[in-house]
């Protein structure tokens, strides 16, 4: 009974990211606005030299005062750098939260799925922050690494974090929260499978007839 469980929740988490991610991405851009602003607001009041910031549906573009060399009809022109960062990248976390709490039928889902949604918010931001930072400082040459005042350490964390971001806090952070608000799903089952592991076990310690 409890692998069946297991089965039927990982085949149904399975199937249910499938299906999300068709909604998810036309919500997207609605889900991006949040996290683009606060993002870009806390970039601004960190860096002196970040003037601001954009949004055209899903990508956030930051607004810099970084000058680069730019290859404009043959000729070098200077113009300020402004990295950009797609909120999609990243935000598919939140498809996979969703399929995992479908699967799961907690009671009161739809109010921890609009729960979680919020909660994952902060993460995002992170992450968004990050890659906006590798794109600005560790793709776009010494000159204007030069011109933000960094040193290498701070590079080196720069891409220590946008790492991290992406490729743990994006696909961890969901489970995660996922366990915290479905503890009665986890209990459950894995109450379940101590007491068939327990039933299994004296099975096999009963003595056998005679032939």
């Amino acid at each position: 009974m409890p692998y069946s469980r297991l089965f039927v929740f990982m085949v149904t988490s399975v199937l249910a990211l499938v299906v999300l991610i068709i909604p998810w991405y036309f919500l997207s851009p609605y889900l991006a606005a949040p996290v683009i602003s606060v993002a870009g607001q806390l970039m601004d009041s960190t860096f002196l030299w970040v003037e601001g910031y954009e949004r055209h549906e899903t990508v956030g573009t930051l607004l810099t005062t970084l000058n680069v060399a730019v290859n404009q009809n043959g000729r070098l022109v200077v113009g300020q750098l402004s990295p950009e960062v797609n909120y999609r990248t990243f935000g598919y976390g939140l498809v996979l939260f969703w399929a995992l709490l479908i699967a799961s039928r907690p009671k009161g889902m739809w109010l921890k799925m609009a729960l979680g949604t919020l909660i994952l918010v902060p993460s995002q931001v992170f992450s968004m922050c990050f890659r906006w930072l590798r794109e600005a400082l560790l793709t776009s040459g010494a000159e204007v690494v030069r011109q933000a005042g960094v040193h290498r350490w701070v590079l080196e964390i720069i891409a220590y974090f946008d790492q991290l971001g992406f490729l743990i806090i994006t696909p961890l952070m969901p489970i995660l929260l996922w366990l915290i608000l479905d503890r009665a799903f986890i209990n459950k089952l894995w109450m379940e499978m101590v007491m068939a592991g327990a039933a299994e076990a004296e099975g096999h310690k009963k003595p056998k007839g005679p032939h």
